[in-house]
């Protein structure tokens, strides 16, 4: 196919980035109105065209200046808005790559870049004592900045981890005003926690926790305070476990309805052994809502936990609110779970009054084959045929097996065809030597 001459012409026009009038007015005359025809005499004016560092839009600004050569209409030159300023990046400034070795220019500005930040704590943790000693000195301003910055709270981490004693003890006492602002903060929790780290047993560590110690309410229930206070109990261990359950004292609703508090909660439970009486003021707390936490997302942990390494009187009390209430948590995503764990951690007594409660025939259907045809339920008979020694389990098969309409119901059931084959298997029926 041959191409006309005058498209020819057109397109070679356009790659020149001229075209003559004639041409267009030509090619373009019947879709053009008009109001808008221009004379050929007129020459347009320069456009602005302001630079662009997205390629998106410079290709739109490119298709916008041939459209204006197409069109030949004349364009006003307009001036940037004196009134909206250009965006500041002073703390942004992106480096070139040859220049990120250097130690030349804005050292506080170059830790808020991810390539900059990368190439600080490399020299301060291989250079010379005369390295560091610059590199301490060029961002000592800038400390307090830098924990709350996504990159910069590394550099702060790496000067206190590989700084000399001298360095680190400064560093302690420009951060220590500011502990509660990093306490809360996404960046600066990260570098309070190694402050902490550093200055344990030392006289200045007794200083931060001070700082810290008045604002614990607000901590265990914040998504970064948290972490300090998990931080804290790692650190002082027995010693916290007074001071921890008295600041979760009369806020435990509060705390459980998130997975900060609940993680807070547990290892204050796990060590306040020694002050039995302030665990049994929270222990009772907790009571009060337990059946709330059996079917909480994370308040099931809680419940879980006293189960495993709870006082006894308190399983006692969670095994029978389990047992009077046993097909509600069986069939409930998180119920499931604290049902599980009772049978896991509970002895022959316990598991003896669950099988009872699995075949009664007071229920219809019988609670055995509405667990075994539940998503979740089948996992409870499951795990109650597994870690049920070998005579509940004989006796347990004996009963289903002298009622093969249980069987029938669970076999034309997706889950329940889980608890039939585990019950069919032959290996099980070997064990029980029938």
């Amino acid at each position: 196919m041959f191409q006309d001459p005058e498209e020819k012409d057109m397109i070679g026009d356009l790659l020149n980035d001229s075209f003559e009038a004639e041409k267009t007015k030509k090619s373009y005359s019947n879709n053009r109105p008009p109001a808008l025809e221009i004379k050929q005499y007129q020459k347009a004016s320069p456009v602005y065209q302001p630079k662009v560092y997205s390629p998106q839009v410079q290709h739109k600004a490119n298709s916008y200046d041939l459209d204006l050569r197409l069109t030949k209409i004349p364009v006003q030159q307009s001036a940037p808005n004196s009134a909206l300023k250009a965006k500041s990046y002073d703390c942004m400034t992106q480096f070139i790559p040859e220049e990120e070795t250097s130690l030349d220019g804005d050292l506080i500005s170059k830790c808020k870049d991810q390539n900059g930040a990368r190439s600080i704590q490399k020299q301060f943790q291989e250079g010379s004592v005369a390295i560091k000693d610059l590199i301490f000195s060029r961002l000592e301003k800038g400390f307090v900045s830098l924990s709350k910055d996504v990159f910069g709270n590394y550099v702060i981490q790496n000067l206190l981890e590989n700084g000399t004693p001298l360095q680190q003890q400064k560093m302690l006492v420009i951060l220590q005003p500011h502990t509660q602002q990093l306490a809360f903060h996404q960046y600066g929790c990260r570098v309070l926690q190694k402050l902490l780290q550093n200055s344990h047993k030392t006289p200045e560590f007794k200083v931060l926790f001070d700082s810290i110690k008045g604002k614990v309410r607000e901590l265990v229930i914040d998504q970064h305070g948290n972490h300090v206070v998990q931080k804290l109990i790692q650190l002082m261990e027995g010693d916290v476990s007074l001071w921890v359950l008295d600041g979760v004292e009369g806020q435990i609703s509060k705390l459980v309805t998130n997975s900060f508090g609940c993680r807070i909660i547990q290892k204050a439970i796990s060590i306040s052994n020694n002050h039995t009486e302030s665990q049994m003021i929270v222990l009772q707390e907790i009571m009060k809502i337990s059946q709330e936490l059996c079917i909480s997302q994370y308040g099931n942990y809680i419940i879980q936990q006293l189960l495993k390494d709870g006082p006894e009187v308190i399983q006692i009390e969670i095994q029978q609110i389990i047992m009077d209430k046993i097909e509600e948590y069986s069939l409930n995503k998180f119920g499931s779970n604290v049902v599980d764990c009772a049978i896991k951690c509970s002895n022959n007594k316990f598991k003896l009054k669950i099988m009872e409660l699995l075949l009664s025939q007071k229920n219809h259907p019988v609670l055995f084959v509405s667990l075994s045809k539940n998503a979740y339920g089948n996992y409870v008979v499951q795990n109650f045929l597994k870690f049920s020694d070998s005579e509940i389990q004989k006796e347990f098969y004996l009963k289903i097996t002298n009622n093969q309409q249980l069987l029938q119901e669970i076999q034309q059931s997706q889950f329940g065809q889980y608890v039939y084959q585990m019950l069919t298997q032959k290996l099980e029926l070997e064990a029980f030597n029938l």
